[in-house]
């Protein structure tokens, strides 16, 4: 039985469209400034940021399809320089902007060809088996003009590589090596090499397809002539390393073509093409391949190393990723034969050399297996050559090596008893009726030396230390009638006794009397199979779920999947030096912090990827490493190098959703408030610390001012979803946590929803002010209308008093005067009576003016003008005057208040009453007209007129003048004796 060498200590991860990759082939990786991880696919250009991919496409200057993204660089001023399609050019990716950068002429391109940049920043476009370009920045175009490296005349560049050291540019050709010293403007090649520098005289060496020089000065080159063939050159002992050889050895079975060589930060090397992809090991001086099944593709575009040290493949089968995590992981295989391993339980034993020890497996039909300090399989001698020819003697269970003689005691099968002693490898072989053929299941040692043993049968045994290994010395001290699977003696030699049906006893190591029972009211079940103890009162047991219970407090924590135990099915238990527990698990490996509360799972970006999904046993050994083995594996590791006590750093807000659209804003964690707009409320976030190594480690959580009251933990997406946000103001808030509970510090972004126009303050303020005018405007009119009524009731009241009264008083003295005549004077009193009926005339009417200028009906200008005609017909005709009334459309239109409408009336019935008693005309000429806004009133007569300077002053004329004013309007009379008389009314409307 063989131990297979230890396996590679990097163990890769793959991510495919299944993850989000727009492709699986992919051709180029990056990482820009801000740690986000940029990926060129078939499909297009993606940006990682450890959590989610983003396609980014190219909207400016115009849109355009998605095409491949074959190269990614960087340049000096960290612009971002893409190959899209056929394309080079710049590309923004905050405006999803390019900006093509064209070749000066046709070029001959189907050979292949490539983007690279010197340490000057210079950039190159090599076209593979022609010529070299260089971009003219002052013309935006690439160009052989004023190229900074110099070719010897008809040589065609394959590839490039700049020594910083020396300045030397080496230039890998189809006609072999040439080289340019930029310094001197001086060209080596084979025809002038007096510097002797390496391969340039070798005629053997033509189509060079690769060349570098590593930090240890290493020169290695590829070149075909015909095969592929891998030369180094060891520049400080000037003769030929041979490193590369090894590739030449490996048999050519598919076609194997090498593109470039990636140096990392550690001095590691890795050469990569079509189905190549091999490691340079140190120690072994040779190229290692890492094309397996794990690790599958037909071709490797290209390889980059992030800012953590991590490692991205890109290939056609998708991305490969190591992260820079080399964790102490030894692994070891056997062989199977038959009957196949199970290994049970493995225990560092130490021999009398205090500095040598070994490691014993105790495997299932096949006995003991011996294992050197580096776990490399000892041919031990053959224990077994003397028992019956039976697999029970070798099938150990559980082994202890006792602390006073260093023998060796194996529980095996069928209740069979084996102490070895490891000097000599000599075995005695013990079958006591005390165990009554029930399988020995854990085996411990208690402070007096004392040997304790459970079965079984359920059976708890005790050996007294110092006895002979015979019967009588070991002692039944419980029954617990059932499978007693472990057991463990605490300091104080109390016995804890895992049971399958009766939960777990603590037994006083000395007279057996039970101290304690822990059943079902207080495990998650009575069968308990797994037991562990970390420290003087914290106890693990197990079976499905996890029990921690803590003996002081007598407290017990339930612990499964759902509290973030990686799996409820335990197969190992094992404590290590800083007091954590650590959990063998079908799922992987978790590491449990008791004091936390808190599990950390490891699986295969930590190394763990060949780990075996069932086994049983473990040990902590002397150095603190701790082994688990499998079925017919182990795996060591050193649990110190697993601290992810780290306080994580702050996490960046990568993304935003909103609705079903993602904003690519680069200020996204800056102080800048962002406006979104009231129909804009329903958001996604999306978190990440833009780290690789430990991600799947980190949980985020998140709250947002005035939603939340807590922090809100966001999930396994790693993303806080708000919908139908009310508009304000927000402060969003998130951090990370590692496994076992550290924050990070806090991370913040700030937006503001504006509400819609109606519930702005703006426009509240002017609805207000709006209602306010408007109810000013309302309580106006309304004061208007009583002040209208007022002044009508006013008006009435003084026309009735000025007119009526003046008359009614007047018909009074008449009538009295008329009352004393009528005896004496007929003739006088009849003369009163004649004047009381003209006053009641003129009562009548002007009772009949004022009751027709307060009706409503009466406002048109139809009725006006109705009106007017109608008294100037009465009061002419009756006088044999012919008269003419013209009115021009217009004066229908017009609106008079109803002051102004009587003033006009009274204005034009007494105009008509002077023409109809003085003027003594035959002919009279009546006009309304309106123009440019103002109504005009125009009577005309051809009586005798008057001299105005001597005209009666009475009442007549100055009223009309007066009531004019009260309209706003302007009267003009104009008379001569003998020519008859015109009155012209203007009123401004």
């Amino acid at each position: 039985m063989l131990a297979s060498a230890a396996s590679p200590l990097r163990f890769f991860d793959r991510i495919t469209v299944e993850d989000g990759l727009a492709s699986n082939n992919v051709y180029a990786v990056w990482q820009d400034k801000k740690g986000y991880l940029w990926i060129g696919t078939s499909n297009g250009l993606q940006r990682f940021d450890g959590n989610y991919f983003l396609t980014f496409g190219i909207e400016k200057p115009h849109k355009l399809p998605a095409q491949p993204v074959r190269q990614i660089m960087e340049d000096k001023k960290g612009r971002m320089w893409i190959r899209y399609g056929d394309a080079y050019g710049i590309y923004n990716p905050a405006t999803l902007s390019f900006q093509a950068v064209p070749f000066e002429k046709n070029e001959v391109r189907f050979r292949g060809e490539k983007l690279w940049m010197d340490e000057k920043g210079n950039i190159y476009v090599l076209l593979r088996r022609n010529k070299l370009l260089v971009y003219d920045p002052l013309r935006n175009l690439f160009t052989e003009d004023n190229l900074p490296v110099k070719l010897p005349p008809g040589y065609q560049p394959n590839t490039m590589f700049e020594d910083a050291k020396t300045g030397y540019y080496w230039i890998g050709c189809e006609q072999g090596m040439a080289v340019y010293d930029p310094k001197n403007k001086k060209i080596y090649h084979n025809e002038h090499n007096p510097l002797q520098l390496p391969y340039l005289n070798d005629p053997s060496i033509r189509r060079v397809s690769h060349y570098h020089i590593d930090s240890k000065r290493i020169h290695r080159m590829v070149y075909w002539n015909p095969e592929q063939y891998f030369v180094s050159y060891d520049e400080q002992t000037r003769t030929a390393h041979t490193g590369s050889e090894s590739l030449n050895q490996i048999p050519s079975r598919v076609y194997r073509e090498t593109s470039s060589l990636l140096e990392t930060a550690t001095g590691e090397c890795w050469y990569f093409g079509v189905n190549t992809l091999y490691q340079y090991k140190d120690e072994d001086n040779a190229f290692d391949s890492y094309q397996t099944a794990a690790l599958s593709f037909s071709e490797v575009y290209h390889m980059y190393e992030d800012k953590e040290g991590g490692i991205w493949i890109a290939t056609d089968e998708g991305i490969y990723h190591n992260a820079n995590y080399s964790p102490e992981i030894t692994y070891r295989e056997f062989n199977e034969g038959e009957p196949q391993h199970l290994f049970l339980s493995i225990s560092e034993i130490h021999l009398k050399n205090a500095s040598k020890k070994e490691y014993w497996i105790g495997s299932w039909g096949r006995g003991l297996v011996f294992l050197d300090e580096d776990l490399n399989e000892i041919q031990g001698p053959n224990l077994y050559h003397n028992l019956p020819d039976s697999t029970a003697y070798k099938q150990p269970w559980c082994l202890l090596q006792e602390r006073n003689t260093g023998l060796v005691w194996i529980g095996a099968q069928l209740g069979i008893l084996q102490v070895v002693d490891p000097e000599s490898k000599q075995l005695q072989n013990l079958t006591l009726p005390i165990f009554r053929n029930a399988t020995i299941r854990s085996i411990s040692q208690d402070g007096w030396g004392n040997i304790w043993f459970t079965t079984q049968r359920g059976d708890l045994i005790r050996y007294r230390a110092g006895q002979p290994l015979e019967n009588s010395s070991f002692e039944l001290i419980r029954e617990f009638h059932g499978f007693s699977f472990a057991h463990t003696v605490d300091k104080e030699n109390r016995v804890w006794v895992c049971t399958s049906n009766n939960g777990v006893f603590v037994v006083d190591g000395e007279t057996g009397e039970t101290l304690r029972h822990l059943d079902d009211r207080i495990l998650s079940s009575n069968k308990q199979e797994k037991m562990l103890q970390l420290n003087d009162s914290i106890f693990f047991f197990g079976y499905d779920l996890l029990n921690a219970y803590n003996a002081n407090s007598e407290e017990n924590r339930v612990l499964s999947y759902s509290e973030g135990l990686i799996s409820n099915d335990i197969l190992h238990m094992q404590a290590d030096r800083e007091g954590f527990l650590w959990i063998y698990t079908p799922n992987g490996i978790c590491r449990y912090n008791y004091f936390q509360n808190s599990f950390t799972h490891y699986g295969k970006k930590d190394g763990f990827g060949p780990l075996e999904r069932d086994g049983y046993g473990g040990t902590l050994t002397t150095e603190g490493k701790i082994i688990f083995t499998g079925y017919h594996s182990l795996v060591s590791f050193n649990p110190s190098q697993f601290n992810s006590s780290i306080k994580p750093d702050r996490p960046s807000l990568t993304n935003i959703k909103l609705f079903d659209h993602f904003l690519f804003v680069d200020s996204l964690n800056s102080e800048t408030k962002r406006t979104f707009a009231h129909d804009q409320n329903a958001f996604t976030f999306y978190f990440s610390t833009l780290t690789f190594t430990n991600q799947d480690k980190l949980k985020y959580f998140h709250r947002l001012s005035g939603i939340d009251e807590d922090w809100q933990y966001s999930g396994q997406s790693s993303m806080a979803v708000y919908s139908l946000l009310p508009p304000g103001d927000y402060t969003l808030e998130y951090r990370s946590e590692n496994e076992e509970g550290m924050a990070s510090t806090i991370g913040s972004f700030f937006f503001r929803i504006t509400p819609p126009f109606h519930e702005s303050w703006w426009f509240r303020l002017l609805l207000t002010i709006t209602v306010l005018f408007m109810l000013s405007i309302m309580y106006r009119l309304h004061i208007n209308r009583i002040l209208a009524v007022v002044k009508v009731r006013n008006r009435v009241a003084r026309d009735l008093h000025d007119d009526m009264g003046s008359t009614l008083s007047t018909i009074n003295i008449l009538s009295t005067m008329a009352k004393t005549k009528i005896q004496t004077d007929p003739a006088k009193a009849s003369e009163y009576v004649s004047k009381i009926t003209d006053n009641c005339q003129r009562m009548m009417e002007a009772m009949d003016d004022i009751v027709w200028s307060i009706k409503p009906q009466n406002d048109s200008m139809d009725r006006i003008i109705a009106r007017m005609r109608e008294f100037a017909n009465q009061a002419l005709e009756a006088k044999n005057i012919d008269f003419q009334m013209e009115v021009a459309e217009e004066v229908f239109k017009v609106k008079l208040p109803m002051d102004a409408r009587r003033d006009l009336f009274l204005i034009f019935k007494e105009s008509v009453n002077n023409l109809a008693k003085y003027a003594k005309c035959t002919k009279a000429h009546i006009r309304f007209s309106f123009k440019k806004g103002k109504l005009q009133v125009y009577i005309k007569d051809n009586g005798q007129g008057f001299d105005l300077e001597k005209a009666d002053a009475g009442n007549g004329l100055s009223n009309m003048k007066k009531r004019a004013q009260n309209m706003g309007g302007e009267l003009k009379i104009i008379s001569q004796k003998g020519v008859g008389t015109e009155v012209l009314l203007t009123v401004g409307i």
